[in-house]
């Protein structure tokens, strides 16, 4: 995974005021998992299609 979307992924979720554990918890992914997208580690892309879609509701940051 590239640095840029790990990074991204970090500042929607800051923004959006939530922990890692809340992302986790939100999407049904375990806080090991936000960690591992968060270092740019290689998750399977359903899970950032998950997080993305909690992390960044249609309309918000737009």
């Amino acid at each position: 995974m590239t640095t840029e979307l790990a990074d991204n992924v970090r500042k929607y979720r800051r923004r959006s005021g939530m922990s890692q554990e809340e992302l986790a918890h939100a999407a049904g992914v375990s806080q090991g998992t936000v960690r591992k997208v968060e270092q740019g580690d290689t998750v399977r892309m359903e899970t950032l299609h998950i997080l993305t879609r909690v992390n960044n509701p249609p309309g918000q940051y737009t």
